[in-house]
């Protein structure tokens, strides 16, 4: 294992919601040195964006990261019950984690990976991208002509704009 200088890293992981938190407790676990870069203000992924009204699909007690359980909830925990755990989690387990960055390029030098973001670089042997898919939404275009707003659930605002409509989903 090659030293490492304070900017370099065996494994950095772009993304700092539940899939590059536990992917960061496992590398840690290992004794792999580990930076998550994530370009949230503060922890919580894409559940910092959610509609008002957006729950997880399963309890609590279903929707653990390693090592940890979620905290009692009854019922569908809500977005804010997800971002207090796993803010919670980036504590307890002292995962490393820079923010808000926006990385901007990743270049391959001979024998490791330079990540850019503005002025800032780090080196990694590794990268490992978790970054979702809430920062770039998919919303297909179909055929003929719709009069409509075609809305992405990335971009969903609420029931308010949809109360006495007909919506199609």
């Amino acid at each position: 294992m090659a030293e490492h200088s304070d900017d370099s890293y065996e494994a950095i992981i772009i993304g700092g919601g539940q899939s590059g938190l536990a992917t960061a407790y496992y590398l840690l676990r290992a004794g792999v040195k580990t930076l998550v870069l994530d370009d949230q203000p503060a922890p919580g992924g894409g559940w910092r964006h959610v509609w008002p009204s957006m729950t997880l699909f399963s309890t609590a007690e279903f929707s653990n990261l390693p090592g940890w359980p979620m905290p009692d909830y009854d019922g569908f925990p809500p977005a804010s019950h997800v971002v207090d755990y796993l803010s919670a989690y980036e504590q307890r387990y002292r995962i490393p984690v820079e923010r808000p960055v926006h990385v901007d390029r990743i270049d391959f030098d001979d024998d490791c990976y330079r990540i850019r973001a503005g002025a800032q670089s780090w080196t990694a042997d590794n990268i490992v991208a978790a970054t979702g898919t809430w920062s770039a939404p998919f919303a297909p275009s179909y055929p003929g002509t719709f009069a409509g707003t075609h809305w992405h659930s990335a971009n969903y605002p609420g029931i308010a704009p949809f109360q006495g409509k007909r919506v199609a989903v």
